[in-house]
């Protein structure tokens, strides 16, 4: 297996926020054995996950959601987090032939997980392009 690690920084409308990412690349079966392994029913029946922490403050609850990805490669899903309904990171996870691309970024005032989504399906389809035309 092969990997590359990465950051896209100045993101938002504040621009200081980051995306990190890393790629990989395996044969196809492995990739889609080590991070794709599931079928929808298994997708729906984890699609949420809940855990409450202590804090200062009192509990918490995290949350966290697994959902269909944008129709960017063969497969994708996303990843939400959020303590007490407020978003805190995003990712997204694309295979496409022998590349696995995973990206997060880290939400709130700086960026919104639809726009930290959007700018993670953009560098996704990318990369899926970029494997295409070679």
């Amino acid at each position: 297996m092969n990997f590359a690690l990465g950051e896209v920084f100045n993101l938002g409308e504040h621009g200081v926020g980051t995306i990190l990412f890393d790629v990989r690349s395996a044969p196809r079966e492995t990739l889609a054995r080590a991070d794709f392994d599931y079928s929808q029913e298994l997708m729906v029946h984890c699609a949420t996950f809940d855990q409450t922490v202590s804090s200062v403050t009192g509990p918490q609850r995290f949350t966290i959601q697994l959902l269909q990805g944008p129709a960017i490669g063969e497969k994708a899903y996303v990843t939400k987090g959020s303590f007490d309904g407020n978003s805190v990171f995003v990712g997204l996870r694309v295979l496409y032939g022998t590349i696995s691309v995973d990206m997060g970024v880290n939400t709130g005032q700086v960026i919104t997980a639809e726009e930290g989504l959007s700018l993670m399906s953009q560098i996704a389809q990318e990369f899926v392009e970029e494997i295409k035309n070679q």
